[in-house]
């Protein structure tokens, strides 16, 4: 008699023989494993991996090589750098050597004035300083007698101030007296003039009770 295979029991064979070579490939890697030889490299792969860290932080701490570009790039930005410093250091030396130039015929606005005598500033305010050091030198600080005191020295500066001032000049005197008990006075004053005409003198006294602010006006005009 003949025998007759069918073909599902050769199937089943092939696959009960595939499934047979894969279990006995996986044992065998498992004894390899677990056996002398892979404990040996076991070690060897761990000190292999550490001399290869040492080796990186080796590199990272000597740091990478310079190129050629990068010493090119660094002599040219310290070329550049120097050269900058030079000119600094030279446009210094021109200003601090410059001469003010002098104005011989200074050229005035149309609309301005243009007085033959102007106004002495300096010497106004050396008669002013002359004059208060005289009348207030020991005077004592009253704030009854202030108003009236105030009025009389006005009038006084400005009679000795028209002695020295040019023609078409009117004066304008502002004073202020105040006590000198642990305070503080600041005076400011604005004014829309002709800078080429007008002018302004302050002077300030002080002793022992009181303080004094003068300020006289010389408006010119035509």
């Amino acid at each position: 008699m003949s025998v007759q295979k069918k073909p599902g029991e050769i199937k089943l064979s092939r696959v009960t023989f595939r499934t047979s070579s894969r279990q006995q490939q996986e044992n065998a890697m498992q004894k390899e494993s677990t056996g002398p030889l892979a404990s040996r490299a076991i070690p060897s792969l761990k000190s292999q991996h550490g001399e290869g860290a040492k080796n990186v932080a080796d590199i990272r701490q000597s740091g990478s090589p310079i190129s050629l570009k990068g010493l090119l790039a660094a002599q040219r930005l310290t070329r550049e750098l120097k050269n900058r410093a030079a000119l600094r250091r030279k446009t210094r030396v021109r200003t601090q050597n410059c001469t003010p130039i002098a104005i011989i015929n200074e050229q005035t606005p149309v609309n301005s004035a243009n007085p033959a005598r102007r106004f002495p500033n300096t010497h106004v305010k050396e008669l002013i300083e002359e004059f208060l050091a005289t009348k207030l030198k020991n005077e004592p600080y009253d704030a009854c007698t202030c108003a009236s005191l105030t009025k009389d020295l006005c009038e006084d500066i400005k009679k000795l101030v028209r002695r020295v001032t040019p023609p078409r000049y009117k004066l304008i005197c502002s004073m202020a007296i105040g006590s000198k008990h642990q305070e503080d006075i600041m005076v400011t004053s604005q004014c829309l003039w002709d800078s080429y005409s007008d002018n302004v003198t302050s002077c300030s006294f002080q002793n022992r009770t009181l303080f004094c602010v003068v300020l006289v006006y010389a408006v010119y005009f035509e």
